[in-house]
């Protein structure tokens, strides 16, 4: 009779712990990165090990449709039936979570995120970030995805204190009094000038809640952009100079990427500005064992939630389950 015991109690361990020969998993978790380098790559690896227990995979480049739907369906053959899918990008109001929402049935239109008309004689520039957004030019071209399994969708970092607590640490780690200096987030913006100001308004209450953390003088933001028109080069150039022009008459100056990893940030940040007036290390969120500890917790408390999708391509449908 023990010796029955024992063996349920293992079966049931293994049940637990996803044995997918014992069963569905209840749920998986799809992390979905943007853009992701040698550096983030590797975090990401790291993430997947310290999940025990848990179908966890992970996409590159969430911008891709087609990459996340290859993500779901490899949890799919992992017998799921739930899958929470957690966006990696540190802001909520962006073109590239506005297309996660269409793809998972939360939006009802697909969103673009092209840089502005060009004028007569102007030549498009090019992105060097091939895993940029570049959606389909008509909206019927846009799919959502597909998927057996429930799907749900997590809120973004900057949705918990979380992020402005990474943040902060990375401030004061490059000031020398921050009572006296300010602290600037840099981060690459929406192509489009449209999309540009929601996002700088969200961007903007981030880099508060850093200067509150940190105690800084004041806060601010720069932003920089990549693949868009020379007039929306210059115009972004202009702005951003008066501003860490401005900031550094009263003090020191304090950068930090608003990023996972702060590469590339602080490539066209460079370009932009030139690297004098403020202090810069590049380090990003990546590396911070709270980034960890938030998608364990935030992946765990959606897989409670029930479907996501209020649109299908097939057919819609009214649900819940996001935030």
């Amino acid at each position: 009779m023990i010796r029955f015991a024992l063996i349920l109690a293992c079966a049931a361990s293994a049940a637990n712990f996803g044995n997918t020969s014992m069963g569905k998993k209840p749920y998986g978790v799809l992390l979905l990165a943007t853009d992701a380098g040698g550096a983030w790559r590797k975090e990401l690896a790291s993430i997947r090990a310290s999940q025990t227990g848990i179908a966890i995979e992970s996409v590159d480049t969430s911008g891709d449709a087609k990459s996340v739907q290859n993500g779901i369906d490899r949890l799919k053959n992992q017998h799921v039936s739930k899958i929470v899918a957690v966006p990696l990008d540190l802001v909520s109001e962006s073109p590239m979570m506005d297309q996660l929402r269409f793809l998972f049935g939360i939006r009802e239109e697909p969103t673009d995120d092209r840089p502005d008309r060009a004028g007569q004689g102007m030549a498009p520039v090019h992105s060097a970030n091939k895993s940029s957004l570049v959606l389909p030019s008509t909206r019927s071209g846009a799919k959502r995805l597909k998927s057996d399994a429930d799907l749900v969708l997590t809120a973004t970092i900057d949705k918990s204190p979380v992020l402005a607590d990474i943040l902060a640490d990375r401030a004061k780690g490059l000031a020398r009094d921050p009572a006296k200096e300010a602290v600037i987030l840099v981060a690459i913006a929406p192509r489009s000038d449209k999309n540009l100001e929601t996002w700088k308004t969200a961007v903007t209450a981030i880099a508060e809640s850093v200067r509150v953390k940190g105690a800084f003088r004041e806060s601010a933001i720069i932003w920089v952009r990549d693949g868009v028109r020379a007039v929306q080069q210059d115009k972004d150039r202009s702005e951003n100079k008066a501003t860490l022009r401005a900031l550094v008459t009263k003090g020191g100056v304090v950068a930090v990427p608003l990023a996972p990893d702060g590469k590339r940030v602080g490539q066209l940040l460079q370009k932009m500005l030139g690297t004098s007036g403020y202090r810069w290390n590049g380090k990003g969120v990546i590396g911070d064992e709270r980034l960890t500890d938030w998608i364990g917790a935030v992946s765990k408390a959606a897989s409670a939630l029930p479907d996501v999708r209020q649109y299908r391509d097939d057919a819609p449908r009214a649900s819940g389950g996001f935030r």
